[in-house]
């Protein structure tokens, strides 16, 4: 009877308290919902990711001190009327560049291979339910092979309570 009772009580624990980090990345998130944060590519965030153009469209909230593969620091919207124009990858290039110039101005200790790029809808059903939204992320290139984005444990972000 005392075996049965501490098992009881051991699931009853692991149910109530779980773990946070497993929880969140249980739960994806579509990448045009997005806010500024970190995300992990995958459910392994401790390992490089194959950086491909069609693996980013759910990504798992993380924070930015744990394990993570991106981290939004822009969401915006442009004007280029068709978002697969080169006006549109113009403007939102721009757009991310200001944006992480205003982020990393003044950083130390940035990654040679620390590289951002963006997210905008796909033309169609993506494009009416989002409009023209962009986001702007970082990643770490693997060095040895620029297809691989490697794991971080620290924010790009300078947080200022001044």
């Amino acid at each position: 009877m005392r075996r049965k009772k501490l098992t009881v009580l051991s699931v009853l624990a692991l149910f109530l308290l779980g773990t946070p980090t497993a929880e969140a990345l249980s739960k994806g998130t579509f990448y045009l919902e997005l806010k500024p944060g970190c995300y992990s590519a995958n459910k392994a965030p401790t390992k490089p990711s194959k950086w491909t153009d069609t693996n980013y469209k759910t990504l798992y909230s993380t924070a930015c001190t744990s394990p993570h593969h991106y981290e939004v620091f822009f969401v915006g919207k442009i004007k280029a009327k068709d978002l697969s124009s080169d006006a549109a990858k113009k403007e939102a290039g721009v757009a991310c560049d200001n944006a992480a110039i205003a982020t990393l101005t003044g950083q130390k200790d940035l990654p040679q291979s620390l590289t951002y790029g963006y997210f905008f809808p796909d033309p169609g059903a993506e494009e009416k339910k989002y409009g023209k939204k962009i986001l702007c992320f970082f990643r770490v290139a693997d060095p040895k092979n620029d297809k691989l984005t490697l794991s971080i444990k620290r924010t790009f972000r300078e947080v200022s309570y001044v």
